[in-house]
């Protein structure tokens, strides 16, 4: 086994600051490594130390882990902090995203020109805290009966709300008691002490340090660089995560409905699944891919209209009023990587050990970026210039990482198929509607996709008649802006 845990990023919080307070939670020592320059940081890249070209980087058991979910649930695994089973750690999924989703908007106010601190405060106050509120009515944690990585996002996210609005738990008792227990916890207490390696926040040094290390202009870009986990080598990758970011952010902010909902607790195991989406891919699509490779049959309950929507708001079945949504097992589950990290979970797609599931769910990272990116290309009006970027990162950045993991092995990690293979035929067969020749510098990839798609239970979701969606339309665009009550595209 390694030594010590080996955090690379920048001497301040941003996507590193959640990895900090779950190993301190889990009472693991470890060493930083501050990038300070651009050069260092290109030195990185060059040397291979990161996957994607993404930081943060954390190097603990002989691994180099980027993407900052796929850290924190290897940390959570190896430590006990997900759950006792499979049905708990889908629950500590799905509120560990939801926590990261509204962490990841005060990320962003320190580099934004003019910061919507009313919009963060309302958001809080109306999506996110009513759920934490209720799962912790008569409750010590939010999930069974032990401290898990949700509980330690919470307390991190509700201190980072405390520091814009002092406040803001006056209307959340439970939250507040829960608050106090957590932070008397001893490692979390020091960790709270002035000395300890939590980070303050942000001030214009660290601005104009992140700024410089990704050769970034002007603050609304670099926050909108890291929101979306992309680090950039120069300006003209960064027009596509900028343009991207602002679009799935209008998207949020009007997203109005009041709602209070829970999860069901599971009472039994469904033999098909059902799924709750709008009639075209989206985030369901990949949903549906690893439903497909499992062998496992589903129905579909497709949202038409906002009255639809805005319907299953009310009747609690959206946690933090989002969709996609999956009814399997007794459970109504949101989240996209918490729903596939249950079915992969279950359905042995997620390797055979908390090395390969690391592994795995990295990979799987990077293709769900890239896919964010194509999926948003429908809702854009300068289409032609936001495919050049698509293209430039599938060469460059990512295609090359999976080329690699593929020479001389059938899958991308381990002897079985895995969700990260299922990723990566769905993302191929997208790029090559757009780009036909863009797999014919990457062999291994392509003599990967003609055999993946000769499973038989992927050859017939191919198939015309299937459940697959084919390519979004302007019917779909429309839809998509009828019920999210988009005014105009991005």
């Amino acid at each position: 086994m390694a030594g010590k845990v080996v955090l690379t990023y920048f001497n301040g919080r941003g996507k590193m600051e959640s990895i900090r307070w779950l190993l301190t939670a889990a009472e693991v020592e470890f060493d930083e490594v501050f990038v300070t320059s651009r050069e260092q940081y290109e030195k990185l890249m060059y040397d291979g130390s990161l996957t994607f070209q993404q930081l943060p980087l954390v190097e603990i058991d002989g691994l180099k882990l980027v993407q900052t979910k796929a850290i924190l649930n290897y940390i959570a695994d190896k430590y006990n902090l997900h759950g006792k089973g499979l049905k708990e750690r889908v629950m500590i999924n799905m509120y560990s995203e939801g926590l990261m989703d509204l962490m990841e908007m005060i990320m962003m106010l320190p580099f934004c020109e003019n910061p919507k601190l009313d919009n963060i405060k309302a958001k809080a106050n109306e999506r996110y805290l009513p759920v934490f509120e209720k799962a912790l009515t008569g409750s010590t944690y939010l999930v069974g009966e032990k401290l898990s990585m949700a509980d330690v996002l919470l307390v991190e996210c509700t201190l980072m709300l405390e520091e814009i609005c002092s406040n803001i738990l006056n209307d959340f008792p439970n939250i507040k008691c829960f608050q106090c227990r957590m932070t008397k916890i001893p490692a979390i207490n020091r960790f709270l002490q002035p000395g300890s390696k939590r980070k303050p926040q942000p001030d214009d040094n660290y601005k104009t340090m992140v700024m410089q290390v990704f050769n970034i202009l002007d603050y609304s870009a670099s926050a909108l660089l890291l929101l979306l986990r992309y680090c950039p080598c120069n300006l003209e990758r960064l027009k596509h995560a900028l343009f991207f970011l602002f679009g799935i952010m209008y998207i949020y902010c009007t997203l109005h409905c009041y709602f209070s909902s829970q999860l069901q607790q599971p009472t039994m195991c469904d033999d098909k699944a059902e799924l709750y989406y709008l009639n075209g891919r989206g985030r369901m699509e990949s949903i549906r891919w690893l439903l497909t490779a499992a062998g496992v049959d589903f129905d579909e309950v497709l949202v038409e209209d906002r009255e639809c929507y805005c319907k299953l708001i009310q009747d609690g079945k959206l946690l933090f009023g989002q969709i996609p949504m999956v009814k399997i097992d007794g459970m109504e589950l949101v989240q996209t990587r918490a729903i596939m990290s249950y079915i992969a979970e279950k359905y042995k797609l997620d390797g055979k050990d908390i090395k390969d599931r690391a592994m795995v769910n990295m990979y799987s990272e990077g293709l769900m970026d890239l896919m964010e990116m194509i999926m948003m290309q429908p809702f854009c009006q300068d289409k032609k210039s936001k495919w050049q970027n698509i293209e430039c990162k599938a060469k460059n950045r990512y295609l090359p990482v999976y080329e690699k993991a593929l020479n001389g092995s059938e899958y991308l990690v381990g002897e079985n198929l895995s969700k990260a293979d299922v990723l990566l035929v769905e993302c191929t067969l997208m790029l090559e509607e757009e780009f036909s020749d863009i797999l014919k510098d990457f062999p291994n990839i392509q003599s990967f996709k003609d055999r993946m798609i000769q499973i038989p239970a992927i050859k017939r979701f191919l198939e015309p008649g299937s459940k697959r969606k084919s390519r979004p339309d302007e019917k779909y665009v429309k839809a998509v802006m009828d019920v999210f009550q988009v005014k105009t595209p991005f």
